[in-house]
């Protein structure tokens, strides 16, 4: 039966994320966090699943993700190489370097549809299309609650007017 991270990871008092760390650095593992994949080396000792709930419908619905069993064999494995070089296998890249190796480009628009000269849009143009959004979310409520509660509440209003003018003439 295979072992996930957080299985080894109980065996050397780490959590999963701290285990998947140490397999990374002495070569189990190469990647970044979420999106780890196995090494050459990490494969003697892994198996990777590729699991899809494919429900259908929306994207968002149909989740996939990978799972990693580690074999028994990986605990002596690891153990055997932290001994052997306790500080991990150094690829000679320091957490600087690396950082700058994975930090994403800026994104450039080729396009030409975009720019400075463009018009951005001002707070009030924003407020309108909220506003308008808003009476479209709303328009579908506004009718029976006119019709049931604003036009019974008028109709009663004008008819004590009308009782009271027809008992109090008022003056031209």
């Amino acid at each position: 039966m295979g072992k996930s991270a957080r299985v080894l990871g109980e065996e050397f008092g780490r959590t999963a994320r701290e285990m998947n760390a140490l397999l990374k650095e002495y070569g189990y593992l190469d990647g970044n966090p979420g999106a780890y994949g196995l090494t050459e080396k990490g494969q003697q000792y892994a198996k990777e699943q590729y699991h899809s709930r494919g429900t259908g419908g929306h994207a968002q619905y149909n989740r996939n993700w990978e799972t990693r069993t580690w074999s028994e064999e990986t605990v002596a494995a690891l153990r055997a190489d932290m001994e052997a070089n306790p500080g991990g296998f150094d690829d000679g890249v320091s957490p600087a370097e690396e950082e700058a190796i994975f930090e994403p480009d800026p994104i450039v628009d080729d396009s030409g549809s975009g720019g400075d000269d463009d018009p951005q849009l001002s707070w009030k143009e924003l407020a309108i299309g909220g506003a308008v959004v808003g009476a479209i979310l709303i328009a579908p409520h506004v009718k029976p609650f006119w019709d049931n509660k604003v036009k019974p509440v008028a109709k009663k209003l004008r008819d004590r007017l009308a009782k009271q003018e027809a008992i109090e003439p008022t003056e031209s």
